[in-house]
């Protein structure tokens, strides 16, 4: 009797299986799981690697490579594989693919290449513009640097648009266009996305109107052209040095949005005699004044819609450029010396 009470107590317990039952949904849920997260991680990465150059898109594959080789080293070098360490070796592995991503769009850079800035050229065709033109016919723009071109077209229900060639469609009609730009309706404005232009002159007309409304454009910087700057309803100099004797190209930027400006030269303060009248146009935009030639002698330029923005003009032989100094003088009082 004893002995069997003892063979009773040393028997093992029954197992209890209901326990231990594995859930039939979790092979299923957690290789889609894996999947999802993978997936993510993949995505994420390929945005990493879009963003920036590709030098830093290298690097940062090879960081990544080498980060998987050495966590899946760890990870198998265990006696026992658990989900944990597969979730674990995700996690250190997308960790370590967005800090590349991170460091290396710190240390090299998006690849993104930023040019430079588009330059403001103002083109308008006025009321009547079928018969009488564009207002500019000549219009100066730097070479290799693309063009925002401020297309106005002031002629109320008739399209115009600007058509850019290599060579004069006048003289050959097959002439292929370097840049079309879109039919407008007047009266709109619109801007005109030229690209950059090589140094050198090309021609421009409008598709509908072609043997009226055409000019040229000038790329690179014009012989004699003198750059001035409006901007904050101030000039960039109170000093214009023209040649004597011979004309003179300016090259006026204004920078003051929605601001009209000018330059006009007159004899003196007094401004009785007008010498040059420049066209007033809104800003941001740029226009090339051509001065006719003026004898030696000191005279008076202004902006005529705000006349504090004034200075002197210095004609002399040999001379062509901006004067030292900025912003609005105290209204010289200049003559001619001829």
């Amino acid at each position: 009797m004893t002995d069997q009470m003892t063979e009773s107590k040393s028997a093992p317990a029954p197992e209890r299986h209901g326990n231990a039952r594995q859930s039939p949904v979790l092979p299923i849920v957690l290789p889609i799981a894996i999947m999802v997260i993978i997936g993510l991680v993949l995505f994420g990465f390929s945005r990493v690697l879009l963003s920036v150059s590709a030098g830093a898109a290298t690097l940062v594959a090879l960081i990544v490579a080498v980060s998987i080789m050495a966590v899946a080293t760890i990870v198998a070098s265990r006696s026992r594989l658990s989900n944990g360490s597969l979730f674990s070796m995700v996690g250190a592995v997308a960790g370590i693919a967005m800090l590349a991503g991170g460091v290396a769009i710190v240390a090299i850079g998006t690849g993104e290449e930023t040019g430079p800035e588009p330059l403001q050229v103002l083109l308008a065709a006025p009321e009547g513009a079928a018969v009488s033109g564009f207002v500019q016919t000549t219009l100066q723009v730097d070479a290799d640097r693309p063009t925002a071109l401020d297309f106005d077209n002031q002629d109320p229900g008739v399209p115009h648009n600007m058509v850019i060639f290599g060579e004069d469609p006048a003289e050959n009609p097959q002439a292929t266009p370097l840049f079309s730009g879109a039919l407008v309706t007047g009266p709109l404005r619109t801007t005109y996305n030229v690209p950059a232009l090589a140094a050198g002159t090309y021609f421009f007309n409008c598709q509908v109107h072609p043997t009226t409304m055409r000019g040229t454009i000038e790329s690179g910087a014009a012989p004699g052209g003198i750059p001035v700057v409006a901007e904050g309803l101030q000039f960039d100099t109170n000093e214009l040095d023209l040649p004597a004797g011979q004309p003179a190209t300016i090259s006026f930027e204004n920078k003051d949005v929605g601001t009209l400006h000018n330059i006009a030269i007159y004899t003196d303060a007094s401004k009785s005699t007008v010498l040059f009248q420049g066209e007033q146009f809104p800003g941001p935009a740029t226009q090339t004044y051509t001065v006719d030639p003026l004898e030696a002698g000191e005279y008076y330029f202004q902006c005529d819609v705000h006349n504090t923005m004034n200075g002197t003009v210095v004609v002399a032989a040999g001379g062509g450029g901006a004067g030292e100094g900025g912003g609005p003088s105290g209204g010289p009082s200049a003559s001619p010396s001829g």
